[in-house]
């Protein structure tokens, strides 16, 4: 079963913001925001690896995004898909090297703000679920 349209489009708008803001707030860190085209390749090295990767989890699956207890997949899908965009990165901004700390910082900060925004967006959608459905007693 798939979301509703509207749901997939609100998950996958979460996720992108998600990232974008993560994007924007490293570089706010090392102050380097006035490096707007490195930044924007950033965004969508990432954002490309996610949405390439968490189909494969089940990630825009209703049964999947709806259940709080499968939230863990969220991890695993970034734990894939961050080295790939860090590669992606590397290969668009020429770099021959990929920083490894760069990678593990990436997986932490983005991986637990991802984890988070899903859980968030599952217990609203769990709870939205369960007011829907009728009461088994109506004593």
């Amino acid at each position: 079963m798939d979301l509703p349209r509207i749901s997939q489009r609100s998950v996958l708008i979460g996720d992108v913001v998600v990232v974008a803001i993560l994007t924007v707030i490293g570089f706010a860190t090392h102050a380097t925001l006035d490096e707007v085209p490195r930044m924007i390749t950033t965004f969508l090295s990432f954002l490309g690896a996610w949405l390439l990767v968490a189909p494969w989890f089940g990630l825009l699956r209703a049964a999947i995004v709806a259940d709080p207890r499968q939230v863990w997949r969220v991890a695993w899908a970034w734990l894939v898909a961050a080295p790939l965009g860090a590669l992606l990165r590397a290969v668009l901004l020429d770099r021959s090297v990929v920083d490894v700390t760069f990678v593990l910082v990436t997986i932490a900060i983005n991986g637990l703000a991802l984890v988070a925004w899903r859980a968030l967006y599952a217990a609203h959608l769990s709870r939205r679920t369960a007011a829907a459905s009728p009461t088994a007693d109506h004593r």
